[in-house]
């Protein structure tokens, strides 16, 4: 159902005709399918809209430049259900999760059209041809895909799905037909890590430009993994060598095209005891959400208000966050004071008892164990300043099912929660 809930005035829908409650069922004749069609042809210049008014279909013709928004509204039943994932992969996170949780936190959506909307990375393994012929018709682009080895019987085991559908096939018909894809690796030692890595990367730089680039992310693990596949952990050694691999391919890479092909999350890097590279490195930074990328935007976004710093803020303030982002922060944190001495504030490292202490980055970090933490930490700020990433994107909750406001209540301090390092340098400091 594709119903219009508001119609803003002097808009092209207005102009046109269309009314509150019209209910659409078809684009150019065609059956309308769900809001992806709306947002394509929301984008065209010339269309034809057939709607169902109080039982009787009603057709119009939409004339306007290509871009120009409609104009239109729609209700919150319209919009995208996501489909469940088909597959029973061997790192799935969503399987790692403690018992008990709220409902929402073991969904499994893999749905290429979240892929398409909100840049979900997505397997694939449930498209059908129609959808694949649709994509490609309405050019659905770009999207974000989850390879992990372009090996297909591997790719099946790591998927933990025997029928999973060929990946490279899908891949050059989107290439040869002009989708772009954003691709990653979650890589697992001794499963898709040495020459399966190589092959994958090839593959996949075979496709370029229409694979943009790959993201090669470490397989996270948590403590709650009874009964599930034996997977080793990414170690210093292991993250290491990925580091030296992955950047060799992309300098090749470089040569050839003039553009990054490759990346290691920064996660790699921490786990190598390695820094990440140079902003200029990143790009457009366009795997930014899959952890590739933070901490050099981190510090070119810190830099960039730091230079207008006039003086520190009065008060004392705590930096909250876990184990892989401390030496970041403090390292920010002191340049700070060696600029503005009468600074007050420290770092404080949240270790993660919830998942296990082998999860270290902030963004798994969930508010029972900052309150533990606190309990036994002298020196708190009257501020605690958070990184956005603890927090669901559409409301102030953390992982554990724990609000901001409670949060607040429980440890009696005023919070900042903060995007990105230009806040980050605000919360600390007066800038001009």
């Amino acid at each position: 159902m594709l119903k219009i809930s508001n119609v803003e005035k002097g808009s092209v829908a207005k102009v046109v005709g269309l009314q509150k409650d019209d209910e659409i069922v078809r684009f150019n004749g065609e059956q309308a399918k769900d809001m992806l069609d709306v947002a394509y042809f929301d984008s065209q210049a010339n269309f034809s809209v057939t709607v169902n008014r109080s039982g009787e279909e009603v057709s119009f013709h939409v004339k306007k430049d290509a871009g120009e928004p409609m104009g239109w509204d729609f209700y919150d039943e319209c919009y995208i259900e996501p489909r469940w994932c088909a597959n029973k992969c061997v790192f799935c996170f969503v399987d790692q999760l403690p018992k008990g949780q709220r409902k929402t936190l073991y969904v499994k959506d893999d749905d290429w059209r979240l892929s398409f909307v909100s840049g979900n990375f997505v397997t694939l393994t449930n498209v059908s041809d129609e959808e694949v012929q649709r994509i490609v018709e309405k050019k659905f682009s770009p999207l974000y895909i989850s390879v992990h080895a372009t090996d297909e019987q591997l790719r099946k085991t790591l998927l933990g799905n025997p029928k999973a559908r060929p990946i490279m096939p899908l891949l050059k018909t989107f290439a040869e037909n002009g989708i772009y894809m954003f691709t990653q690796i979650v890589m697992c030692p001794n499963l898709n890590d040495g020459k399966q890595l190589q092959k994958t990367l090839t593959d996949l730089f075979g496709l370029y430009p229409y694979v943009k680039n790959v993201a090669v992310v470490p397989v996270g693990l948590t403590k709650h993994r009874s009964c599930l596949y034996n997977i080793t952990p990414v170690d210093e050694k292991v993250a290491s060598e990925t580091v030296d691999f992955v950047e060799r391919f992309d300098k090749d890479c470089f040569a050839k095209t003039g553009k990054h092909f490759t990346y290691c999350s920064d996660e790699m890097y921490l786990y190598a005891n390695r820094d990440v590279p140079d902003f200029e490195c990143y790009g457009d930074f366009e795997q930014l959400e899959n952890g590739v990328g933070l901490i050099a935007d981190f510090r070119y976004q810190f830099n960039l208000a730091f230079r207008d710093a006039v003086s520190a803020k009065h008060g004392s303030f705590s930096v909250v966050t876990g184990v892989s982002a401390t030496p970041l922060m403090q390292e920010t944190l002191q340049k700070a004071k060696e600029k503005f001495p009468n600074l007050e504030a420290n770092v404080i490292t949240v270790k993660n008892k919830f998942f296990g202490e082998t999860v270290t980055v902030a963004g798994l970090v969930v508010g029972a164990d900052i309150v533990e933490t606190l309990q036994h930490t002298q020196n708190v700020g009257d501020t605690l300043l958070l990184p956005r990433v603890m927090l669901r994107e559409i409301e102030d909750v953390f992982l554990d099912g724990m609000t901001l406001q409670q949060l607040k209540e429980t440890t009696g301090k005023k919070i900042i929660v903060v995007a990105d390092g230009y806040e980050f340098c605000q919360a600390l400091m007066e800038c001009d």
